[in-house]
């Protein structure tokens, strides 16, 4: 074919045109999709946020125990039990105990393990209200004696003697049935400055364990009167479940 047109002149050569390449806008593209791709690889912030605290929050109640211990006073007002209405006697109660309610009329502090279902009671008469001739195992044959007289006794072993902030005291372990249910004790009487304390623990016989009610009795201190007890912060109210097994001791 003649590259001239019909008045002579060239006749430029029409080549074909590739398009051409938006590369901007191409890029533009690309670099939107791979945002989109980096975005739904990475949760949102709130999401991150939520599960730190789920997270947080599942730690706080399997090691609140642990942090309880950490804050300043909360020993002092949460696991320092004292006799309000009398002022004759304090507990200050080990790990995973807490303060009770209900568990015998009569008793100025209460206490319990709610896990394993290990109760104390602590109830104080003061020697004043005694004949000048009453002793320590008098006061404990009677509490005993009321004791026993509400269950179906199997055995009483004792008596044992130890010191108990100081004071003379004597124990004896009973066990026996209480509707229907394998109950065993601890019982200790001490002979205290200004009262007879008498200091009962309890469980079902499976989960008696001696040396954690004698753990218990390590916390025990006589107090020197009742203003001693007023100047002791009151323990925070607590939702009390009552055991299934209520044992009325009198």
């Amino acid at each position: 074919m003649n590259a001239f047109d019909k008045n002579g002149g060239s006749k430029a050569r029409e080549y074909p045109m590739r398009p051409r390449r938006d590369t901007t806008r191409r890029r533009g593209t690309k670099l939107a999709v791979t945002g989109r791709t980096a975005c739904s690889a990475v949760p949102p912030m709130d999401t991150i946020v939520l599960l730190i605290t789920i997270s947080a929050g599942a730690l706080a109640v399997r090691y609140r125990d642990r942090i309880r211990s950490l804050v300043p006073g909360h020993r002092a007002s949460s696991r320092v039990l004292v006799d309000r209405a009398f002022g004759l006697s304090r507990l200050d109660l080990p790990d995973g105990w807490r303060p009770a309610h209900d568990l015998n009329e009569s008793a100025s502090i209460e206490a319990m393990h709610a896990l394993y279902g290990r109760h104390v009671i602590v109830i104080s008469d003061a020697i004043e209200d005694f004949v000048p001739e009453m002793t320590m195992l008098e006061h404990s044959a009677n509490t005993r004696s009321e004791l026993t007289n509400g269950i179906r006794l199997i055995a009483c072993t004792g008596p044992e003697r130890r010191l108990v902030a100081g004071f003379e005291s004597i124990q004896y372990e009973i066990e026996g049935f209480f509707q229907q249910t394998r109950i065993k004790y601890l019982h200790t009487t001490i002979a205290g400055h200004r009262a007879y304390h008498q200091v009962l623990a309890w469980s079902t016989h499976s989960r008696y364990d001696r040396s954690i009610f004698e753990g218990v009795l390590d916390g025990f201190s006589e107090l020197p009167d009742l203003e001693t007890a007023a100047s002791v912060e009151p323990p925070p109210a607590t939702h009390h479940v009552v055991p299934a097994s209520q044992y009325e001791i009198h």
